[in-house]
């Protein structure tokens, strides 16, 4: 995936991506209303209920932004232009409507906005947003993590919003509870006194549950510590660059505690059958 694909389907509203002259040919690529024709991303599609791809549809080029003048970087003050350099200003200081069609449902469109100024493309304005597009593909945790559901989802939607603190302070939630919850399930059989569990630090509570807790957390278990750093020491922006790796590392942690879930309830089932089965059969 390249950085203008990330912009799109990964970051929030007033995310940004770096850009220069060396980026023309993917600047052509997705803002050009001719060359990114064929254009294809992959975004999850809430009619689908499923990630999928999304080609190129339509775009509308504005050249209002809304922003202060754009300073058009070394250009020389006589001769021409070298080509490239040309090409590159004419998209500067524009405004880009992009919309995208599902490939499986031509109905469900996703439309982005961006403004591209001398160094940066921004994207300002996003429908269905992110938040939405996001809260759609997590309604599998929803039994799950039940009350704490929504604690999901407003991690989601705070981030879709520019809000990254916030959005980790939700994450260290997600993770404390769901090491505390194995603590108290499994506290009978583990030699270490609440009161002595809780004075740990968090790593080695998660050190002490490692026979109990999903793999993806047990291995990264540094994953806390950075969330906990985030909320206290980094800005909004450096929490929004980590955001999604972040979030899919919750997602390994909560597909584990899905899988061992369905899987514990296959072997009751098949133990029930054969039990069944096997009194009938004599």
């Amino acid at each position: 995936m390249d950085k203008f694909e990330s912009l799109l389907t990964e970051k929030g509203i007033y995310g940004k991506v770096e850009v220069d002259i060396s980026d023309l040919p993917d600047i052509e690529k997705y803002l050009s209303g001719s060359l990114n024709k064929g254009n294809v991303i992959d975004c999850y599609c809430p009619t689908c209920k499923a990630p999928r791809s999304f080609e190129f549809f339509d775009s509308e080029v504005h050249t209002g932004t809304g922003m202060v003048r754009i300073a058009l970087p070394n250009q020389p003050t006589r001769g021409k232009l070298p080509k490239a350099t040309e090409r590159f200003q004419r998209y500067l200081g524009r405004r880009y409507v992009l919309t995208y069609k599902c490939t499986r449902d031509g109905n469900q469109t996703i439309l982005f906005d961006l403004i591209l100024t001398d160094s940066e493309l921004i994207k300002v304005g996003q429908y269905p947003p992110r938040a939405i597009l996001d809260r759609s593909k997590f309604g599998k945790y929803k039994k799950l993590l039940g009350a704490q559901y929504i604690e999901l989802t407003t991690a989601v939607w705070l981030a879709a919003e520019g809000i990254g603190i916030g959005s980790f302070v939700y994450f260290r939630r997600i993770i404390e509870n769901l090491v505390f919850e194995k603590y108290a399930e499994h506290k009978e059989s583990l030699e270490i006194s609440e009161c002595d569990f809780s004075r740990l630090k968090f790593d080695k509570k998660i050190e002490t549950l490692k026979d109990y807790l999903p793999e993806a957390l047990v291995k990264n278990k540094a994953i806390y510590g950075i969330v906990s750093k985030g909320i206290h020491e980094l800005s909004e922006e450096e929490c929004l660059d980590m955001f999604q790796p972040l979030l899919i590392g919750i997602e390994l942690i909560l597909d584990e505690v899905l899988a061992q879930k369905e899987k514990e309830k296959r072997e009751k089932e098949l133990q029930s059958f054969i039990s069944k089965k096997s009194e009938e059969l004599g």
